[in-house]
């Protein structure tokens, strides 16, 4: 079984992102889905946990050339992460789907919207919603995956 933590839009809340990271571990991965991700080097990220990144519009300027969308595998799933902006989520998923639909994904984790979104599919879309208003989000794979929003204040 891998344990997905999500988290996106911190946006320098460090003391919630790291709430966050002490509330949920143990987990496997630590994925941030941008405006933000150069908030991780000012948190304890435990040992042995992957942290997964991608710069969103909120993080130009700060890492020149950093990824937008990156993919990784999490047991036999291929994940999507991308913060979004880039495939006008605001708008509609369409985009965001079909990239990772042509890409192969099982999984696409995004933010940018600061609004909890899940829809099962092929494939799943997922957004944990904004970590600067303590909410985050659940991946379990054990096989099937299992998703599940979160907040602070639960």
């Amino acid at each position: 079984m891998s344990r997905i933590l999500v988290v996106s839009d911190s946006h320098g809340s460090h003391v919630k992102l790291g709430r966050i990271i002490d509330r949920e571990y143990p987990f496997d991965y630590l994925v941030h889905c941008g405006d933000g991700a150069d908030d991780l080097s000012a948190v304890a990220v435990p040992g042995g946990v992957t942290v997964v990144s991608v710069y969103g519009n909120m993080d130009h300027g700060r890492g020149a050339g950093a990824e937008r969308t990156v993919f990784f595998t999490a047991g036999t799933l291929r994940v999507m992460v991308s913060h979004g902006d880039r495939y006008h989520v605001h708008n509609d998923l369409e985009w965001i789907e079909r990239e990772g639909r042509s890409r192969g994904a099982d999984i696409v984790l995004f933010g940018h919207t600061h609004v909890k979104y899940f829809c099962q599919g092929k494939p799943s879309l997922f957004n944990p919603g904004p970590a600067n208003r303590g909410q985050y989000g659940i991946v379990d794979i054990d096989g099937k995956p299992r998703f599940s929003h979160h907040s602070l204040e639960d």
